[in-house]
């Protein structure tokens, strides 16, 4: 059938197997939510003290993270996350308590209790106590204690409605805070807390030993603990806003009770209550004042009031109050999010500073007020100035100029992070006001770190009266214009995300709600900085200009105190520019070795050592050209010798050779008397014949240099090494102790020579064949087994030959990485490369035993369209002494983890993980962009980044930092500095709408964004409206923009591609129309209702042409759909709409023709003729419920329904026949009762859906008897709502996982031309978004791999109370809860596997804790070690159990991992 493609995946396995194999699945977190519950700060980390900064721990999605502060503001980096499997309402700092007051952070510590503790309350009544420990150099969060609250309360509906943990200010009590009547007080018991509780596992009442509950008889406002005097510290006093039972009025209740140890231990007891005036509204929040002494406010939706303990003993009713200033159309502006942010002094009335004596002392002139910061629902910030005489003033901090809008910050979270030193108090005498630092953060807002300061030119207020109240009516805004605020993106809030697309260079999901709305770029890979750019200035003249063809780089020996100076050579046209970097750091034109190099055809160029004994900074550089090889006595300084000496000529090629390839090889000779150093010179020499050969040149030692300045060369002394081909590259490479020389030939092959020193011949070295590797051979079996399939492989034997090659080794496991020249990479797992016998010396390149060296297993990959080259990260340009002393070493030289970069056009980090992976992942620079395209790539010496940027390297010695230069196509050279660690980089398109639904062109390369319009608060009508804008992602330039109807909201975007004679691609939007409530006949809550929809088909265009004559006068639906830029060059012209009489929820294109969209309970199929310009309905099905969504493969369509799960469709065009009619036939239909969001098609008989709920599950034929109906295969819940899913991969990183098998063998070698497929990891994944901000991916995996899991899973969950394995925080029975649906017990499922335990086990635990975890599960270890058993029934497995545990996780998060 014309116009509709196959597809297969490694989804559709059970349709090759006759549907008997059933499907597992893996589900793991691929994007963490950024959805910010809750935040403490504290000094958590117990080992940092107490002196440094303290530490941010935030409740953020379904985890729990600890990030570092080094100053108020400078959020420094992620420390540790831990899950927890419940749904947390709020999280607080435990502080234990100092002598006499709450401690601030710049305080010790008096009684020596240890670091600071963090308390999370759970919804279901899960309160937790939680510290920092710290374990073989990393942090994680540990569970102390865990108690159940409110468990003797009996509710209804087995929901406690908690509101939050209420944490007293001198940490002497807990108050859990219930919606609904209860209050429950839980006193600390410090004096009974033990080390041995703290640091063990044991869960015997703790710090929490005895509870006292109260029933408030009434709904609670909120609730608070307020400061004691300081004679009352052993008294607790607890504040509520209670809505009465009975009377449903609002009264104070004042609560009191006593710490333990006390002679006084009554339980807890109403001393008084207060009736709020009736003109007061409800109150929101209970504020207390920690520096006012038994006060607190009272912040409704409309006011602040301040209240006092002996305000309500007393019964006075008189509450002074101010008010919070509205919206300018008269609507109250709700406070949003509120912290304490310490003390302020103020002038008081009576003693102003121009009356006060000298010898006065400014504190008895002054009056403490509290100060408290505030966010309201419009965006705006105050400052709150809280005086106990009482007074209220009320700041707007405004927006510093140049700054974001300051209508713009909003969050339902914040936390003050302290001023600029730390501390809480401020010394009343310094003139000098501190900035103060706040966290902002919330569910639909970028959380942001504000900087708030006061101006220089401001003014002291009018002074504060000493005594009385203020009246209410008193002007509150006296300190207007003099605050203002400054923020930073702290972290990147990407939720909600309704929609999201998957793209090879990037991903784009949309984020963030009304004006704030954006779509996020993310790239995941190792982020890259420019350093510096390399400019090289001549002594005599200005700089040179630079355009590199190729660059090498080195060091030279010298005599500053890191005794290394680097270098580099340059290629521009013609001639080779070499240079130095000077003491000043400026670099410098090497006038010794430029005029010995600049007319010659340079082939390499490296340093090889010290001329003298002296250590005078003087050396040699081995030059290699196409003609010769010669030594050039060259020292550090960049200024002209006088008289140079002349170089040494080592070796010359004949009349019929050329050197193509050159490098240098160090290595320690083992004499009886001592260790010498030995360096050896290799050189690629090509004949006439096209023949080649290396030529291995022993380099002469110092002496023999200066000695021979003046004579010929003599006869040479070498090792050659005959090739049957050309040679195409050459590395030198060290495997340990070993050294080899990777050879690539156009046969096309791979050959790996091994060298070794020998004392008894003259040259001083031999070389063996080890390993022979047939490229072409190797290609044939690697067909099936492509990772990325996107572009095929060259099949021209040119585009396969090697263009480079490297290894990449650890202690077990040995990779040889091939490049191609059509910009593919073959990964070979070699055996026996480090344990190479004694050489044979008899080999040559053409035999066929390649030794003890063999080829386990392979891969193929697909990285660039360019030919591939390797950039070795080792130290290697190091002098001769540092190269044997890394030689002689037991040790590989590339410390830490072995990585190589990869350039193919874009650049890449070849990684080889501790578990025996091969990761790739691309480089990108911070942002998210993508680098400008890289011509060559070399490493630096330690030379140019330990003196300047040594603060990237770590303490231990491991570098955290690699540094290379690079050549770019502009002609720059630069110093780069890459993260070895990769991670996601995300950069924020800002669109100025409420994203629901983005695609991307092609053809102009724009995105296109369909979105709703927030209504603003003057205008008449309250109801969004929606556009359509075309979006360069490079630079966030808005191209063109279509509005679309009043009263209308978009809810679908498709291309639509139409292939014939003539090529059409239109943009579809569907909408839905509605009807604006009238509110004083439907009420206030009365929501929009559908009166219809529409399709409204665009044509991105470009307006970059010739205009021939008069311009057409636009339509009346182009001047008012169509709004373009026309300096931009493109347009969104309005072309045909059609009218439907439900919104339009989803579309589809249909084949080359076809389109099918989702309305109501609808599904019609449609094709436009482009002729009569009509859309024409070619066939419709029709639903018993309404439609969701649609999928499209080939003839295949999925059909979500609101209430039958799924329905699968397929559709058959009309042909030419007379009377043929197209039609959409039934197939399967499954209708579990699930409110499907989105589905999509993994083969004919298995597709994979969500819930509006967060339920995802897979459904399928179970065998030929029911083809009709399927049935249910596996779901599991993901804890919030989803709302998109689809196939692919979110970020571009290609990850080759070893022994990661997405079924059974014996499945396997059922398949078709699978036999020869030893590994492979699925094709596709399945990326689902949910509203909070977070992407999850469901993998295929084989049944083996699933019980190896589910054991795993098992085994953790059964291990001890407190046990570092146990989640932090676990509701009751959440795991099997977490498989089944709330429609009830016929969708349990036992298929799929959350990798959330998997990966805590991976990365949270200790060696003995993961051993542990595999003694639990005695089954355990033997399903590992059969999983990864060796096919031959004699081989023994060459790991452990444990170790093959967390090479399966490992590799599975590789591929789900973001």
């Amino acid at each position: 059938m014309s116009g509709f493609t196959s597809f297969s995946s490694a989804w559709e396995a059970e349709v090759h197997l006759k549907k008997k194999s059933p499907v597992y699945g893996y589900v793991s977190e691929t994007l963490s939510s950024s959805m910010i519950k809750g935040a403490a700060l504290g000094n958590f980390r117990k080992d940092l003290g107490f002196s440094s900064s303290p530490d941010l721990i935030m409740a953020v999605g379904t985890s729990l993270s600890v990030f570092s502060l080094d100053a108020p503001g400078m959020l420094v980096g992620h420390v540790s996350s831990a899950p927890v499997f419940a749904n947390i309402l709020n999280i607080e700092c435990l502080q234990p308590p100092t002598e006499h007051h709450h401690r601030s952070f710049a305080e010790p510590h008096s009684i020596g209790l240890g670091s600071d503790l963090c308390v999370a309350l759970a919804e279901d009544g899960q309160l937790a106590l939680l510290s920092v420990e710290e374990i073989g150099g990393r942090y994680r969060l540990r569970t102390l204690e865990k108690t159940a609250v409110l468990a003797d309360v009996e509710v209804e509906n087995e929901s406690l409605m908690l509101r939050k943990a209420a944490i007293d200010p001198f940490s002497r009590a807990i108050a859990i805070v219930s919606w609904i009547n209860h209050i429950e007080l839980l006193p600390v018991d410090w004096a009974n807390r033990s080390a041995a509780q703290v640091a063990g596992y044991s869960q015997t009442p703790g710090l929490f030993r005895s509870r006292i509950c109260i029933d408030a008889d009434g709904a609670i406002c909120d609730a608070a603990i307020l400061s004691p005097l300081r004679s009352e510290m052993q008294r607790i006093l607890l504040v509520a806003a209670v809505v009465e039972r009975t009377n449903r009025h609002i009264n104070l209740h004042l609560y009191e009770s006593w710490v333990p140890g006390t002679s006084h231990r009554p339980p807890l007891g109403m001393v008084a209550k207060l009736p709020l005036p009736y003109s007061m509204s409800t109150p929101m929040y209970v504020v207390p004042l920690p520096d006012h002494r038994e006060c607190f406010l009272l912040i409704n939706e409309c006011e602040i009031a301040f209240v006092s303990t002996p305000q309500i003993l007393s019964g006075d009713v008189n509450i002074y109050h101010q008010p919070i200033p509205r919206l300018p159309n008269g609507q109250p502006d709700l406070v949003k999010a509120y912290c304490v942010a310490g003390t302020k002094a103020i002038l008081s009335a009576h003693m102003s500073d121009s009356s006060r004596r000298p010898s006065e002392p400014l504190l008895s002139s002054t009056i403490l007020a509290q100060k408290l910061y505030i966010t309201t629902q419009s965006g705006k910030l105050y400052c709150v100035l809280v005086s106990p005489r009482p007074h209220i003033s009320l700041t707007r901090v405004s927006a510093k100029q140049g700054s974001v809008s300051d209508t713009m910050l909003s969050g339902e979270s914040m936390l003050f992070l302290g001023s600029h030193s730390h501390k809480r108090y401020r010394n009343a005498d310094s003139a000098e006001a501190s900035p103060d630092y706040l966290f902002v953060g919330g569910d639909c807002a970028d959380h942001r770190i504000v900087r708030v300061i006061e101006d220089s030119s401001w003014q002291e207020p009018a002074p504060w009266p000493k005594h009385g109240p203020m009246q209410p009516n008193e002007p509150t805004s006296s300190l207007d214009g003099s605050l203002f605020w400054s923020s930073r993106l702290a972290l990147v809030n990407q939720s909600p995300i309704s929609d999201f697309m998957l793209r090879p260079e990037a991903s784009y999901w949309t984020s963030g709600l009304s004006s704030n709305g954006a779509v996020n770029r993310a790239q995941f890979g190792h982020g890259v900085r420019v350093e510096e750019t390399i400019g090289i200035t001549n002594a005599e003249s200005s700089n040179v200009n630079i355009t590199p063809t190729s660059l090498w780089s080195f060091a030279l020996p010298s005599i500053a105190a890191n005794g290394i100076t680097p270098c580099v050579v340059v290629q521009q046209a013609g001639t080779y520019v070499p240079a130095i970097r000077d003491i000043d750091g400026e670099w410098q034109l090497m006038h010794m070795l430029h005029q010995f190099i600049e007319a010659k055809q340079l082939v390499s160029v490296d340093s090889v050592g010290f001329s003298d004994a002296a250590n005078t900074g003087v050396c040699h550089v081995v030059c290699v050209t196409s003609e010769s090889v010669f030594l050039v006595k060259s020292t550090a300084i960049a200024l002209a010798i006088p008289e140079p000496s002349p170089p040494v000529i080592i070796s010359c090629a004949k009349s019929d050779e050329v050197f193509t390839h050159g490098g240098i090889l160090s290595m320690t000779t083992d004499d009886s008397i001592d260790s010498v150093c030995r360096n050896w010179i290799l050189v690629a020499v090509r004949t006439k014949q096209m023949r080649s050969a290396i030529r291995i040149i022993s380099a002469p030692a110092a002496e023999y240099i200066d000695c021979q300045m003046d004579q010929e060369p003599s006869v040479d002394s070498f090792v050659e090494l005959e090739l049957p081909h050309e040679m195409s590259c050459m590395r030198i490479v060290s495997v340990g102790k070993t050294n080899f020389v990777l050879v690539g030939t156009y046969e096309p092959k791979l050959y790996v020579f091994q060298l070794s020193p020998c004392t008894n011949s003259t040259s001083g070295i031999i070389a063996s064949l080890v390993l022979g590797v047939d490229i072409t051979e190797h290609l044939a079996r690697l067909e099936t087994s492509t990772i990325v399939s996107s572009t095929r492989v060259n099949d021209n034997i040119a585009g396969v030959v090697a263009s480079d090659a490297c290894v990449l080794c650890s202690a077990d496991k040995q990779f040889l990485l091939i490049g191609l020249r059509n910009g593919s990479m073959v990964r070979l797992e070699i055996s026996g490369l480090s344990l190479c016998g004694t050489p044979d010396s008899s080999r040559s390149a053409s035999d066929q035993d390649t030794g003890v060296p063999r080829v386990l297993s392979s891969e193929l990959i697909r990285v660039g369209p360019v030919p591939v080259v390797f950039t070795d990260l080792s130290p290697s340009s190091f002098v001769s002494e540092q190269r044997c002393e890394l030689a002689a070493s037991d040790t590989k030289h590339c410390s830490g983890i072995p990585r190589v970069l990869v350039l193919s056009e874009s650049l890449f980090i070849a990684s080889l993980s501790s578990v025996g992976t091969v990761t790739i992942s691309l480089c990108v620079l911070h942002g998210g962009q993508q680098i400008p395209e890289i011509r060559q790539v070399v490493p630096a010496p330690p030379a140019w980044y330990q003196d300047r940027y040594s603060y990237m390297i770590s303490v231990d010695g491991a570098q955290h930092t690699i540094f290379c230069l690079s050549a770019d196509a502009c002609g720059t050279v630069s110093l780069l500095s890459i993260d070895t660690v990769a991670q996601c980089h995300v950069h924020e398109i800002p669109v100025g709408i409420e994203p629901r639904r983005v695609i991307s062109d092609k053809e102009t390369g724009l995105m296109l964004v369909a979105g709703i319009v927030p209504a603003f608060p003057t205008s008449t009508s309250m109801f969004p409206t929606s556009s359509l804008k075309a979006i360069d992602t490079r630079d966030g330039h808005i191209h063109a923009e279509a509005q679309l109807d009043p009263y209308e909201l978009v809810h679908s975007l498709e291309k639509w591609h139409i292939q014939g004679p003539k090529s059409y691609r239109y943009i579809c939007v569907g909408t839905g129309q509605y009807s604006e409530p009238n509110p004083s006949t439907q009420g206030l809550d009365a929501a929009p209702r559908a009166v219809g929809g529409r399709l409204v088909i665009y044509n991105l265009k470009s307006t970059k042409r010739k205009s021939r004559g008069k311009s057409e006068k636009p339509s009346r639906k182009q001047k008012s759909d169509t709004t373009g830029n026309a300096a931009s060059g493109y347009e969104l012209r309005y072309i045909w709409e059609s009218k439907r009489s439900a919104p339009v929820r989803a579309l589809a294109h249909l084949g080359d023709s076809y389109l099918i969209l989702a309305s109501g309970t609808l599904c019609v199929v449609l094709k436009l003729d482009v002729v009569q310009k009509q859309l024409i309905e070619c066939c419709e099905a029709e639903l018993r419920f309404p439609a969701s969504s649609l999928d499209v493969r080939g003839n295949v369509v999925v059909v979500g329904s609101s209430r039958e799960t799924v329905h699968v469709f397929r559709f058959v065009p009309s042909t030419e026949d007379p009377g043929s009619v197209a039609s959409l036939q039934m197939i399967h239909s499954a209708r579990f009762g699930v409110n499907t969001a989105d589905a999509r098609c993994l083969a004919e008989d298995l597709v994979v859906g969500i819930d509006t709920s967060g339920y995802l599950y897979a459904v399928g034929a179970p065998d030929e008897s029911r083809e009709f109906a399927l049935d249910f295969i596996m779901g599991i819940h993901l804890g919030t709502e989803c709302t998109r899913v689809k196939m692919g991969s979110p970020v571009r990183r290609l990850s080759l996982p070893t022994h990661v098998l997405p079924w059974d063998r014996s499945e396997h070698n059922q398949l078709p031309g699978q036999q020869n497929a030893y590994q492979q990891i699925p094709e596709y994944s399945v990326i689902i978004s949910t509203t909070a901000g977070a992407l999850w991916t469901l993998i295929r995996i084989s049944k083996s791999a699933y019980h190896v899991l589910h054991r795993l899973e098992q085994a953790m969950l059964d291990m001890e109370a407190g046990h570092p394995a146990r989640p932090l925080m676990l509701e009751a029975d959440s795991i099997a809860r977490n498989r089944q649906s709330n429609t009830g017990s016929q969708l349990i499922s036992e298929n799929i596997v959350d990798g959330t335990l998997s990966r805590m086990f991976l990365e949270n635990l200790t060696d003995s804790e993961q051993a542990q975890v595999l003694d639990r599960c005695p089954d355990l270890g033997q399903l590992a070690l059969r999983l990864f058993s060796s096919p031959a029934p004699s081989a023994k497995p060459t790991l452990g159990a444990l170790e093959y545990v967390r090479l399966l996780v490992h590799s599975l998060n590789s591929v789900c991992s973001c």
